[in-house]
């Protein structure tokens, strides 16, 4: 062992030297223990108190950092109720843009339809007329084949030859005038 036994007599003894070397064993752990686990409990517990003030800083963080996403998505919820009510209101003014070009297209188209149906008719009765007129000279001309007899003819073209006559000789005074008035002129 490590001390010296000192042999005495009986059962006491031993027990009384057994007793004295853990006795001393304990004290001597108990001065290990004191001396090296202190610091190393230290340690422990600045690293533990370091953890839990990381976590306590960790902690408030993340509540600042949820109370930012809450606010965000506040936010985020009144912009898309903004934006879905500006999406209505533009909805809206382009419907009623579309309904008053569409108004104005019918009236556009209307226009055109009626001036078409003006142009039409004009020329309905041009043709009308171009077709009374054809049918009234045939007419004339019918009539006037059944009524001209011989007699109207050589009446017709007597009247002709008379009025022929009396042009070329109003021709000829007029060339005999213009000259006379020309050579008088020189």
């Amino acid at each position: 062992m490590f001390f010296a036994e000192v042999e005495a007599p009986g059962i006491m003894s031993i027990f009384e030297n057994n007793l004295i070397n853990w006795l001393l064993l304990v004290a001597f752990m108990y001065w290990v223990l004191a001396k090296f686990l202190p610091p190393a409990f230290k340690s422990r517990e600045d690293g533990i108190n370091a953890t839990l003030t990381a976590a306590r800083e960790a902690r408030s963080q993340a509540e600042a950092l949820l109370s930012k996403q809450k606010e965000a998505v506040a936010n985020a919820e009144k912009e898309a109720d903004q934006i879905l009510d500006e999406a209505k209101k533009a909805a809206k003014e382009m419907q009623a843009s579309i309904e008053e070009q569409t108004r104005k297209d019918v009236a556009d188209m209307l226009a055109k339809f009626e001036n078409a149906v003006a142009a039409e008719r004009q020329m309905l009765v041009t043709e009308m007329r171009q077709a009374s007129v054809k049918a009234a000279m045939q007419l004339a001309r019918e009539q006037l084949a059944s009524a001209v007899t011989p007699e109207v003819r050589s009446q017709l073209l007597n009247q002709f030859m008379e009025q022929l006559e009396t042009m070329n000789t109003t021709k000829g005074t007029m060339t005999a005038g213009s000259g006379a008035s020309l050579s008088a002129t020189k």
